[in-house]
């Protein structure tokens, strides 16, 4: 070989070297990043080129392995080049591995060399599937296998024609570009069992999409950020509060991946368990702000800040008020019947885990059908947006989407496609509720001296009440709630009691207040006790039961589930 055609060669070599480092591994997608390996070797090493891998390496599992021959389900990830028709192509399964006497070479991490492919895989396969696997009958395959940390992820295998005289430049450029080729399948591989990992631990931690009460109709979206990006810590959530009204919250956990995926478990596990003792909005924050605050306090030093932004409200439908605290959020959007969206002013909050300001609430009535839509940031954050350009486009597509009558799982998913398009870098959560309203015909509220004579009429009138709502079935237990009820109260109360009934869809709510504020327990009586059984047998009668306090005293409650059979409730 002439000195021109070493420098040929030399520059060859450097080529194909510059290109592998800069292509192979710029990306963790594990597919791409096989195509990126054969995009690299042909033309230069080849007219075409595949890579084969087990299937598991792709669900991000540890690759099965091989000893002393290739097992385990394979399939071609990759292809570039010149194949003729009926060749396996990418994303369809391999038979083998497994190249018979060159499988102690590959597993040595050699690349192995077949002179005459067509006549080696006949023997081995049979002609028709040969035919598949092999180019023609004047290939010859170069073959490399794909090691990462000591195991085989698969091979990379290279077709050149016979007449081509093989260089041992060849061999060596190859397995330089399947050494770092390895590797970088391997980091893609990792990336996307963690990735899966966080996804599916973040979805398990997510409640339903859709809900359906007396309050509220309710659809929710929560898409994981694209490949390459690490899952955040976004969450919603729909809580099913006393006497039919519900909480709704959307929120984002500081940073990204399993560490911003526990502690958005965390937070909403908080949230959940403090919104049922029925704080205010403002109130449930600060508690929760000092929970985060304190679960940062316990990080290891030098880790990442621990924190939360979001948005907290509490909507009664007997009412038609909702009142909203914000967290470091950004503020939801209401769109009333017939009108264009709006942006709702809430007063700022700081974010959870900061600390030393006050929360406060903004106060709204609302209409029937009227949407509230609460997002996170991945709306906002798109890369090359001009200031406000995201909210924006937020606000046209929900004017668009909100109308009358749509399904809002519709609704959400159609504002998702328009807003936030697949593959971008940052999670996207979004939930829409369409307000409902219970009618002042379906509820009754009533004011008694808190005495032992006021019970019978209270039972007398409840009865009546439960006849105009064509509910005689519930008579008896209702009847026995409410008078375990106003026995507390004649018992513990003050001057006077509060009795309300509610009557949802499928619900029946019974309330007692009085003006004591001392928390009700369930007790086991004994055999020989002449009571403390009121607040167990209301146990056993109802769907839940509980308690909430107020400036006045505090509130016990009682939901009944009604059978569908007693039709709706009154308009």
């Amino acid at each position: 070989m002439g000195a021109e055609d070493e420098v040929a060669r030399l520059r060859l070599r450097v080529r194909s070297m510059y290109e592998a480092a800069a292509r192979i591994g710029a990306d963790l997608d594990v597919r791409r990043t096989t195509q990126a390996i054969v995009d690299v070797i042909v033309p230069t090493l080849g007219r075409a080129a595949t890579v084969d891998l087990y299937v598991a390496v792709v669900m991000g599992e540890d690759s099965e392995g091989v000893a002393p021959a290739p097992q385990g389900t394979i399939a071609r990830f990759a292809v570039c080049g010149d194949l003729p028709e009926g060749m396996i192509t990418a994303g369809e399964r391999v038979p083998s591995l497994s190249t018979g006497p060159y499988d102690a070479a590959l597993m040595a991490g050699d690349v192995v060399v077949i002179e005459d492919a067509w006549t080696f895989m006949t023997s081995r396969h049979g002609v028709e599937p040969t035919r598949r696997m092999v180019p023609d009958r004047v290939s010859r395959a170069i073959v490399a296998p794909l090691f990462a940390r000591g195991r085989l992820l698969g091979v990379v295998t290279v077709w050149q024609d016979r007449a081509r005289d093989l260089h041992p430049d060849d061999v060596e450029i190859l397995h330089e570009i399947a050494s770092r080729g390895g590797l970088a399948v391997d980091n893609a591989r990792r990336y996307t069992r963690e990735h899966a990992t966080a996804v599916g631990l973040q979805r398990m931690l997510l409640p339903r999409g859709t809900t359906d009460t007396d309050a509220a109709e309710t659809a929710a979206i929560y898409r994981p950020a694209g490949e390459g990006a690490g899952v955040g810590g976004e969450w919603f959530d729909v809580i099913p509060l006393s006497s039919a009204r519900i909480g709704l919250v959307v929120g984002e956990a500081f940073g990204r991946g399993l560490v911003a995926t526990a502690t958005m478990g965390r937070v909403r596990a908080a949230m959940l368990t403090l919104a049922h003792l029925d704080l205010e909005p403002e109130e449930l924050l600060t508690h929760v702000d000092d929970l985060v605050r304190r679960l940062g306090a316990e990080a290891e030093p030098g880790a990442d800040p621990v924190g939360a932004t979001c948005v907290y409200a509490v909507y009664d439908p007997v009412t038609s008020r909702c009142v909203l605290a914000d967290a470091g959020h950004h503020a939801p959007l209401l769109v009333a019947p017939g009108r264009e969206p709006v942006l709702i002013e809430l007063p700022p909050g700081p974010p959870l885990g900061v600390g030393g300001i006050p929360f406060e609430t903004a106060e709204l009535e609302l209409r029937a059908s009227s949407v509230l839509v609460f997002h996170g940031s991945g709306f906002l954050d798109r890369q090359d947006d001009a200031a406000g350009a995201g909210l924006r486009r937020l606000r046209r597509s929900i004017g668009r989407r909100c109308r009358a009558g749509r399904a809002l799982a519709d609704v959400c998913r159609d504002i998702v496609d328009d807003t936030a398009p697949e593959g971008e870098s940052t999670d996207v959560v979004l939930l829409c509720a369409r307000t409902r309203s219970i009618s002042p015909a379906s509820t009754v509220r009533w004011v008694f001296p808190a005495r032992a004579e006021s019970v019978p009429e209270i039972r007398t009138l409840v009865t009546g009440q439960l006849a105009r709502w064509r509910l005689d079935e519930e008579v008896f237990a209702t009847e026995l709630v409410i008078s375990e009820l106003a026995g507390n109260a004649v018992r513990y109360g003050g001057d006077s009691m509060t009795v309300r009934l509610i009557r949802g869809k499928d619900l029946l709510v019974c309330e007692v207040g009085d003006g004591n504020s001392t928390q009700p327990r369930i007790r086991r009586a004994r055999s020989t006790d002449e009571g403390g059984r009121g607040l167990f047998l209301v146990s056993q009668v109802t769907e839940r039961w509980g308690c909430r306090f107020g400036p006045d005293g505090k509130t016990i409650w009682a939901e009944q589930r009604l059978d569908r059979r007693h039709g709706s409730a009154p308009g």
